[in-house]
């Protein structure tokens, strides 16, 4: 059986995926194992709060009672993770396309640790601004239930590695828009290497199906194993792991070969995938727990 699922996993990464973030799929595992880590209390402030959001009830006609272990106010929480990028195909006054990412500047060999070019427009600003609204007494509550899908969404973005940079060498002089521009091909077929990351935790399937797997990262990843929780506490500094990440994991030191288009697009290394979605996983628990945290913060 698990030979099959990887099977059909590698199978799904000749697909392009939109390169925006963890697919739909990947945001919801996170969300639900984040839902899963608050008290009842705190739940049920989430729920009410989501109750303002404008898509509200469409999210609420589309539910189906799948498992008791699947509730409407979870299959709300799960999917307002995707909120932040539908809206990025449509107008809407809350969109903020910059705030999905850092791009930490990442410059081979040695990969000095440089700031993001957007220190008002990125993800680190936007997360400020959902804790800012969260905490604001005085927001509408419209406001409050968008800024917090924002935030269920903007912090698992950040621990996707290639949220958090954009490689410079002499094939990317501008920057390789981490990974956008840069083309791997995982089988028979070229695709960005952002892409190739999105997909890691998935690229579709039923809220059960999500929901069972955030208890598997759970299970695998208990909080007590992660060191991380400890050591990175803020936005930035999980920012910073990402992008940490994104050399050793992503783009190997530096050693990672790619192409500038699908033409080009160059085999990925023996062993690089597996690798990539233990990284994902690891990155899905990290990104469910602090989100848990975060919450407990800001919805007293």
């Amino acid at each position: 059986m698990k030979k099959l699922r990887y099977t059909l996993f590698l199978a799904l990464l000749h697909i392009h995926f939109g390169a925006l973030a963890w697919s739909g799929a990947g945001h919801q595992v996170i969300a639900a194992e984040a839902y899963r880590q608050l008290t009842p209390d705190l739940q049920k402030k989430a729920t009410e709060i989501l109750k303002a959001h404008p898509d509200y009830e469409k999210w609420e006609k589309s539910f189906t009672s799948e498992s008791p272990n699947l509730d409407l106010p979870m299959f709300i929480f799960m999917r307002s993770s995707t909120w932040a990028d539908e809206i990025r195909r449509r107008k809407s006054p809350y969109n903020h396309p910059k705030w999905h990412y850092v791009d930490y500047p990442l410059k081979p060999p040695k990969f000095p640790v440089e700031p993001g070019p957007d220190p008002t427009d990125d993800v680190l600003y936007g997360i400020s601004q959902c804790e800012k609204t969260l905490a604001d007494t005085k927001a509408t509550p419209e406001e409050r239930a968008v800024y917090l899908s924002f935030l269920i969404h903007l912090i698992g973005d950040m621990h996707q590695p290639l949220h958090c940079c954009s490689l410079f060498t002499s094939e990317f002089p501008s920057g390789d828009k981490g990974g956008n521009s840069f083309f791997i091909k995982p089988a028979t077929r070229g695709i960005p290497l952002h892409s190739f990351w999105d997909g890691l935790l998935g690229t579709s399937g039923k809220p059960q199906t999500h929901l069972n797997y955030a208890i598997q990262i759970e299970s695998e990843h208990p909080r007590k194993s992660l060191k991380e929780l400890k050591k990175a506490k803020t936005p930035k500094d999980w920012s910073l792991e990402s992008r940490s990440i994104a050399v050793e994991k992503a783009y190997l030191h530096g050693e990672l070969k790619g192409g500038t288009d699908r033409e080009t697009a160059v085999e990925l290394p023996e062993g690089y995938t597996k690798a990539a979605k233990v990284v994902a996983e690891k990155q899905a628990a990290l990104a469910g727990y602090r989100l848990a945290d975060e919450i407990r913060a800001y919805l007293k």
